[in-house]
């Protein structure tokens, strides 16, 4: 499995996932070791701290029946690799890359560390292009763009794992089934409960996005150490799709407060100084080595799209986890607990919700000429339609004036017709029903559109 087998150490104590060891080998952090138990079996771990006289392992595998008597320790010399190669698609894998859909072991052409390659920045092409996920409160009004790494931030209780497997299923590139073959989904459930796990299969499976897409199921039984690595394993899966086999991938993640429980977690087993909430000082850096894995590189086909799904704590949007996603990202789609009670789905809130991408990926020649401007109006109605209905909370609806009363009917018709959806909408629906939305407002109030566009949509 890797390369070469540089030293064999004897297990003198064990902390819960810990393993320490008395050095005696040259070795580095964050190198692979197997870990052999009394019974027989081989389980996977990595050096997680050293110093000149101790070597702590993190077991990474289930430590369970693990005795301390007669455990070897082998150090293999070099950091934790995913071997991928054809055949990918369609599988299912654990947490740290191993086949869990009964399958044959993976054809490997190739050897990935996993905790991936960083890119130049002179060698980065700027993420366009856009890339349809099925929901019009994404696609039309804060939409995705390949390259980009868009957040959902989510609530307990919200349906993001609904949302999640929705644009799974239904996500594609523009161009219908000619472009199928170029288009792949790489999911990565961290630190999830089984039943979610199971969802996740199951709907796949039914509805033939499986063939696709490339899943991994981190359990909450699993080791936090685990939950670190599952999605550096998916990440690493990703870019061999798509930097090797050429193709647009979109990876979406969830969840990510798991993984960062996951870390503060380790981060205290190892006795490193808390920082805020007690989560590690370096914890910025660290998510920023999952969220800057995304991108393009030019001059080669391909690209690397990102979804990360943030459950927020108390639904507080200035928690570390959400904080700290906030600053590296391009972007967030929030989610409204007001909306879900509503029985609206997604229950997407509009106004604090935004692509910072979306104007490189729509427009002429990419969705529609109009589809910029379309947007721009509709958001700046909603706005006023939120103001209206702060007025009328305090005057009455009888109080207002009668271009008020229409900015009610219009935010009705936009959560009800336009938010609120059944099934998948292509971005051409999308438009369509943008525009009859804006039907409710008099035509004096479009400060957005320019007459011919009035005349094209709303007068014919």
């Amino acid at each position: 499995m890797y390369a070469r087998l540089v030293g064999e150490e004897l297990a003198q104590r064990a902390e819960g996932p810990l393993l320490f060891l008395h050095r005696r080998v040259d070795v580095g952090l964050n190198e692979a070791v197997e870990v052999e138990g009394a019974d027989g079996r081989v389980r996977l771990g990595r050096i997680a701290a050293l110093d000149t006289e101790t070597i702590m392992v993190e077991m990474l595998d289930d430590t369970a029946g693990l005795a301390l008597a007669g455990t070897r320790v082998r150090f293999l010399g070099e950091p934790l690799r995913f071997h991928v190669g054809p055949g990918l698609l369609g599988r299912i894998f654990n947490g740290i890359g191993q086949p869990i859909d009964g399958g044959p072991p993976l054809p490997a052409a190739r050897a990935y560390r996993v905790d991936g390659l960083p890119i130049k920045p002179p060698a980065r092409q700027a993420p366009s292009e856009f890339l349809e996920t099925g929901f019009t409160a994404i696609d039309l009004l804060n939409s995705l763009v390949r390259g980009q790494k868009l957040p959902l931030f989510s609530g307990g209780g919200l349906p993001h794992d609904r949302i999640a497997v929705d644009i799974a299923c239904h996500a594609r590139l523009p161009g219908g089934r000619d472009r199928e073959q170029d288009f792949a989904i790489v999911f990565a459930g961290i630190g999830i409960p089984h039943d979610s796990a199971e969802l996740f299969r199951s709907e796949m499976e039914r509805s033939g996005a499986l063939a696709r897409t490339v899943l991994f199921l981190n359990l909450a039984s699993d080791s936090s150490a685990q939950r670190l690595l599952a999605p550096r394993f998916a990440l690493t899966a990703a870019e061999y799709l798509a930097f090797t086999e050429g193709k647009d991938v979109l990876v979406i993640l969830t969840d990510i407060t798991n993984y960062g429980e996951a870390l503060r977690e380790v981060s205290a087993s190892r006795g490193e100084v808390p920082s805020r909430k007690g989560y590690p000082g370096y914890m910025y850096s660290d998510l920023a080595t999952l969220y800057e894995r995304a991108g393009r590189i030019r001059g080669r086909p391909g690209s690397l799209t990102q979804i990360p799904i943030l459950t927020m704590p108390n639904d507080d949007i200035t928690h570390p986890i959400p904080d700290l996603t906030g600053y590296i990202t391009e972007g967030q789609i929030v989610l409204d607990r007001d909306l879900h009670r509503r029985d609206i789905y997604p229950p997407v809130r509009v106004l604090p919700s935004l692509s910072r991408l979306m104007k490189d990926g729509t427009g002429k020649g990419l969705t529609d000429a109009d589809h910029p401007a379309l947007a721009a109006q509709l958001y700046a109605a909603y706005a006023r339609t939120q103001q209206t209905r702060l007025l009328a909370s305090v005057v009455g609806e009888e109080g207002l004036s009668e271009t008020d009363r229409s900015y009610l009917a219009f935010g009705e018709a936009f959560e009800r017709d336009l938010l609120d959806q059944d099934e998948s909408r292509s971005l051409a629906l999308s438009l369509r029903v943008g525009w009859k939305a804006l039907r409710a407002l008099p035509r004096a109030e479009l400060h957005r559109l320019s007459d011919a566009q009035i005349a094209a949509y709303l007068e014919a």
